[in-house]
């Protein structure tokens, strides 16, 4: 190309769009075209920087360069070139600031520099240039905030696009003077304020969205902003999602404009219930007023929107029954109504939904069987009736969802047998048929569910064997059948090497790898009463040594409690925590905006604040300090173990709060904080039984990381301000923020050379044990018990010390 427009003095455009054209483009190319009028080559592979010689053209009027991969910074020279009208620059990899110089093309209408890496602030000349008719700056890099003057000067303005640029600040009242703007897009910045009512003057705006801000109300309801939004005739987009207008939603909404086609309020902050002059907006397609704090029923009204084709109400606290209404929505293709208090049946005529795709109605009360009639909907993508009290059997008709691709049926009251006919969900991913009361073999026909990645069959009444079908499914990531009643050979090949014993656990007779924690299978008579002998012999002898240990930890603990009498007292109780979503919101809430009263403690990686929630429940938030290197990988890293580990001994994951620029953890609160303080104070004391028991524990989370977890992992910085005491004085493995997982032996060996001093993971756990048991019970006999008298929290804090060194050496 260079060649072919050297010595073209005349030329005045050039349109090489969307001709694949890969380089870079030469310095000398535009030195000898001054009459050069239109360079459109965008959609191509250029790349490089501009040449300088672009800015001798100074009859340019149109310059298009969008989606290629040009970079470097813009010139100032740009402002030379006085006689432009239209500038297309998005979608590439432009660097630097914006020059100041740019607001000298005074008859430039059309600005688009979206998708780069400017930084900076966005220039304000640019808002002065009275003939500019599009501004589209969106997903840059700029600060600042804007002018307080902004739409005194754009008399011609229709769209202004800054959407995710870093803004901050206020909206300026003065934009209501650009009233010819028809497109408003402000969203995902750091805004703040109050939305100006003026924005209602813009009598042709038509998309307006100030999503993702921290924008309010401030003393003003949102009924006043929606009296005045009611003046824009031709409005059809509103998004005020993410924003904390903490406001009720009035009725006057019926009034917007009947060109409406969407209306998203979610995560608003919004209280009251749902007017049901909502179904006014006949030309709705879209409403989302989900994760709100809206109460009482759902309005009747809503079925009056015949073109909606997604109505996202989920994350409230609805009641009442799921109106039949909706049934008349033949255009719907997302109905999510999840954690709600919605009670009753699921309406038999929901088969009219013959457009729906993504159904979501778990976290209710919803009651009764599953109607004969849902099984017709077979186009649903996605379901999810989980969390409910649903019961009866599952119908053969399920197999008629041929393109099915989530289904989950957990936490129900499902019975009878799991239907063989899913086996002909060929295109499912996610299937959990979890804690029902599901009984019968495991069908064979799975192992033709080709496409699953999840199972879950977990506590049911399942019994048989499982299938070695299973082992073809070879996307398959997660198996969970545990606390069911199967027997028999767990599969070894396929997916199921890859499988951790936690997932098999709690079944009648189930054989296989011993790094599944099930016996051996065995075949023959002789062998296996050979096993037998070895089994009891394997956990007779550590046994012995406890009750040895219990006997002689009588005596302790008489002494202990004559030396502090108010130790607390164990229980058999043991509360998991409840998995449940949580808000950056309700977390400055619960901890008092992070009060230094509520800090439990700090480390490398963060702080932990105790927090108590408005239900009254306490927690543990630890707050990562993204600052800190490697801090993002690390909190990967502890999600990953927190979210799949599952042992009583192992601090249990209440939640997950994580955004741009916050991420934390929301954990189990431990009354009886950690082991160092009961070892190292004055006015507290742990017994020898207690002391022994809190040693289990840690070995029995120890065991599971080592060999219970689908991979191997390290902790890394076992040491006694990580076990953490509950209520019961039941100890819990903490802080898994430095852990490795382990997949072979070069990785183990680069991973111990990071951990504490002399760190090595244990040996087989009864073996620890056993031995652990008698050297205490000889540390204990030869001291006499005049010494004992005198000495004894030195001597059993020494005893556990030595447990750790134990684990370590």
């Amino acid at each position: 190309m260079p060649s072919i427009l050297v010595n073209m003095s005349s030329l005045q455009y050039i349109y090489l769009t969307d001709n694949m054209l890969v380089g870079t483009l030469p310095m000398y190319i535009f030195d000898h075209l001054p009459n050069l009028q239109v360079i459109s080559l965008s959609r191509n592979h250029f790349h490089g920087q501009l040449p300088s010689t672009l800015y001798k053209c100074k009859q340019l009027q149109a310059l298009s360069l969008s989606v290629n991969n040009f970079n470097g910074r813009i010139s100032p020279e740009i402002g030379n070139l006085s006689m432009h009208t239209e500038l297309y620059l998005g979608q590439n990899n432009f660097e630097g600031p914006i020059p100041s110089e740019i607001g000298n093309l005074q008859n430039l209408e059309f600005i688009t520099t979206s998708e780069n890496g400017f930084v900076g602030p966005i220039p304000f000349e640019i808002f002065n240039i009275s003939m500019i008719q599009t501004i589209s700056m969106g997903f840059n890099k700029f600060s600042g905030h804007l002018p307080s003057d902004m739409g005194l000067f754009l008399p011609k303005l229709k769209i202004l696009g800054l959407p995710e640029t870093k803004l901050s600040g206020r909206i300026p009242n003065s934009i209501s003077n650009a009233s010819q703007l028809t497109r408003l897009d402000l969203s995902r910045n750091s805004l703040s304020g109050i939305i100006p009512e003026t924005i209602g003057n813009l009598r042709f705006l038509e998309w307006l969205n100030l999503e993702f801000n921290n924008l309010t109300m401030g003393s003003q309801e949102l009924s006043l902003l929606i009296f005045y939004l009611s003046n824009c005739k031709n409005l059809r987009q509103i998004s005020f999602s993410s924003n904390p207008l903490h406001s009720f939603l009035p009725n006057s909404v019926g009034n917007l404009s009947l060109s409406l086609q969407g209306l998203d309020l979610s995560s608003c902050h919004i209280k009251g219930s749902i007017p049901s002059e909502l179904g006014n907006l006949s030309s709705l397609i879209t409403l989302d007023l989900s994760n709100n704090e809206l109460k009482g029923p759902i309005p009747t009204t809503l079925g009056r929107l015949r073109m909606l084709q997604a109505l996202s109400l989920g994350a409230n606290k609805l009641e009442g029954h799921i109106p039949s209404d909706l049934s008349h929505l033949k255009s719907l293709y997302i109905l999510s109504l999840d954690s709600n208090k919605l009670y009753g049946h699921i309406p038999t005529c929901i088969s009219n939904l013959t457009s729906l795709r993504y159904l979501y109605l778990g976290f209710n009360q919803l009651t009764s069987t599953i109607p004969l009639s849902f099984w017709r909907l077979t186009n649903l993508l996605e379901v999810d009736l989980s969390s409910n009290s649903l019961t009866g059997i599952l119908s053969l008709e399920i197999g008629d969802m041929k393109v099915l691709r989530i289904l989950n049926l957990s936490r129900n009251q499902l019975s009878g047998n799991i239907p063989i006919t899913i086996g002909g969900l060929i295109d499912l991913t996610n299937l959990s048929l979890a804690v029902n009361q599901l009984e019968g073999s495991i069908p064979e026909s799975f192992g033709a569910l080709l496409s699953l990645e999840i199972l879950d069959l977990s506590y049911n009444n399942l019994s048989g064997r499982i299938p070695k079908s299973l082992e073809a499914l070879l996307y398959l990531k997660y198996l969970n059948v545990s606390f069911n009643n199967l027997r028999g050979k767990i599969p070894t090949g396929g997916p199921f090497v890859h499988f951790w014993s936690a997932l098999f656990i709690s079944n009648d007779a189930l054989c296989g790898a011993s790094r599944l924690q099930v016996p051996p299978c065995q075949e023959g008579s002789p062998r296996r009463k050979k096993a037998i002998v070895s089994h009891l012999l394997k956990y007779l002898l550590p046994t012995i040594g406890l009750v040895m240990l219990v006997v002689v930890s009588s005596l302790a603990y008489k002494i202990c409690k004559k030396e502090n009498p108010k130790f607390p007292q164990q229980t058999d109780s043991y509360n998991l925590p409840t998995w449940r979503r949580i808000s950056h919101q309700e977390l400055v809430l619960a901890t008092e905006r992070f009060s230094l009263n509520n800090l439990l403690g700090e480390g490398s990686l963060g702080s932990v604040y105790k927090g108590t929630l408005s239900d009254g429940m306490n927690i543990a938030v630890k707050v990562i300090n993204l600052r800190v290197e490697g801090a993002l990988k690390c909190f990967d890293a502890e999600c990953e173990v927190l979210r799949n580990a599952r042992h009583r001994n192992l601090v249990k994951i209440i939640s997950v709060c994580s955004n741009i620029d916050f991420k934390a953890l929301v954990l189990e609160y431990m009354p009886n904080e950690n082991l160092e303080k009961w070892l190292y104070s004055h006015d507290r004391c742990l017994n020898f039984l207690q002391r022994l028991k809190i040693m289990i524990d840690v070995a029995s989370a120890l065991e599971y990381l080592h060999y219970g977890y689908s991979a191997v992992i390290v902790h890394c910085d076992l040491k006694p301000s990580n076990v953490l005491l509950d209520v019961d004085m039941v100890a819990h493995v903490a802080d898994f923020g430095i852990a490795k997982l382990l997949g072979d032996e070069d990785s183990m060996m680069r991973t111990m050379t990071l951990a504490t001093l002399g760190y090595m993971a244990p040996g087989d756990f009864f073996n620890l044990l056993l031995k652990l048991s008698y050297s205490l019970f000889y540390l204990y006999t030869i001291k006499s018990y005049h010494m004992i008298e005198h000495s004894s929290t030195q001597f059993i804090n020494f005893a556990l010390i030595f447990f750790f060194t134990t684990i370590k050496y």
